[in-house]
């Protein structure tokens, strides 16, 4: 996208261009879906969050002070994110990954990286929700720094089971993360 794209598409908002707005939701809408509901949204929270979002980048752009320095897709990709973390945080839901994730700073050289970051948390909940129920109980715990005795108190293994649980369950897990086709286009 080229820096006249992204000031049609600020312009636009400011000027509430319903043409231009109708772009910016065909364009950058699916993705911000697609990343709320693999982190515990409704499609009806993602299109709040990105009204949200479009709203955010009106008020910043109103003002004057807002110079992109990346694609518009990804700047409100990375706003929409941080108002879902931000959400998420407020009703104090724990997703296991979310729980682990610090918000991304909001630093426009750093946004298509951490874009790519938010595809690779995308990737890591959907293969986690794939496990056992059993395994992701374990792996909740072990994310949750709990030890093993406290794990095989809890699921009511031996201690070494427990080990070879949390073990194993994490095998499983990166392996398939690492044979999904996602995985091998977010590498390469």
């Amino acid at each position: 996208m080229s820096t006249n794209t992204n000031l049609r598409y600020l312009k636009g908002i400011i000027e509430n261009d319903f043409s231009v707005l109708q772009e910016i939701y065909r364009n950058s809408l699916p993705q911000v879906s697609k990343y709320i509901l693999q982190n515990s949204g409704t499609s009806d929270d993602a299109k709040d969050v990105f009204q949200e979002g479009i709203l955010a980048v009106f008020r910043r752009a109103a003002k004057g002070d807002l110079v992109l320095t990346t694609e518009f897709h990804y700047y409100i990709f990375a706003v929409c994110k941080k108002i879902w973390l931000k959400k998420l945080k407020k009703n104090r839901f724990q997703q296991v990954p979310l729980a682990q994730v610090e918000e991304y700073m909001m630093e426009e050289d750093h946004l298509e990286a951490n874009w790519v970051k938010s595809q690779k948390w995308a990737l890591f909940n959907q293969q986690f929700e794939k496990l056992s129920e059993e395994c992701r109980k374990v792996l909740k715990m072990m994310f949750g720094k709990q030890s093993s005795k406290e794990i095989a108190a809890q699921m009511g293994y031996s201690e070494d089971y427990a080990k070879r649980k949390k073990y194993k369950c994490k095998n499983r897990l990166a392996d398939m993360i690492k044979t999904s086709a996602d995985y091998q286009r977010l590498m390469s």
